[in-house]
Order: C-alpha cells, then sequence, then structure tokens
C-alpha cells in the first residue's frame, strides 16, 4: 500500500516573513520609546553598593 502523502516542508517566504515582522516591530518600539521617554530624562542609575569605591574612583591610565 503505497501512501501518498501530501505534506510539504515549511514555506522559507512565511518564515522570512515573519522574522521581518518582528525585527520591524521590535524597531518600532524602540524608536517610539525613543521619543515618548528619552534616556536622557530618565533618573540616574545608582552605582552598585557592592563595588568597593578604589575600583569606582579609579581612572585609567
Amino acid at each position: 500500500m503505497a501512501s501518498t502523502s501530501t505534506r510539504r516542508g515549511p514555506n522559507p517566504f512565511l518564515f522570512a516573513g515573519l522574522a521581518a515582522a518582528s525585527f520591524l516591530t521590535f524597531y518600532s518600539i524602540v524608536k517610539h520609546r525613543e521619543v515618548t521617554s528619552p534616556a536622557s530624562k530618565q533618573p540616574r542609575q545608582h552605582d552598585n553598593p557592592l563595588v568597593p569605591p578604589r575600583h569606582r574612583d579609579r581612572t585609567p591610565n
């Protein structure tokens, strides 16, 4: 008994389209966030209290 299967592999164009749509969504969200809440307006993060001050104040030669 020969079984004729009509299964095909995944569509590469669908995969590429999904990847492109995902990238464009991420890019648009990043651009929207840059406009609505820029990093320069955000409060500055505090230094990590676990880092000793001698490493924090060290200047490169």
